[in-house]
């Protein structure tokens, strides 16, 4: 998980008012309240564990495949 840092921090300005938020350095979105950021990560990281995972089934799946013929 990434450290929030200072340069990492942005504004988030919704009727006038100016709120610090944290920016994802994976797809740039920006959170507020910072906290958020965490949860954020989390689920880049459950994203690409569930798309290494697809990988793997179709490469077993063409391994298989490539046994039989």
């Amino acid at each position: 998980m990434h450290s929030l840092s200072s340069s990492n921090s942005m504004a988030i300005i919704h009727n006038h008012k100016s709120f610090s938020a944290a920016e994802c350095r994976k797809c740039g979105a920006k959170m507020y309240p910072k906290s958020l950021l965490g949860p954020h990560l989390n689920r880049h990281q459950r994203k690409q564990l569930w798309l290494t995972t697809e990988l793997a089934k179709l490469q077993n799946t063409f391994a298989r495949m490539r046994d039989i013929a």
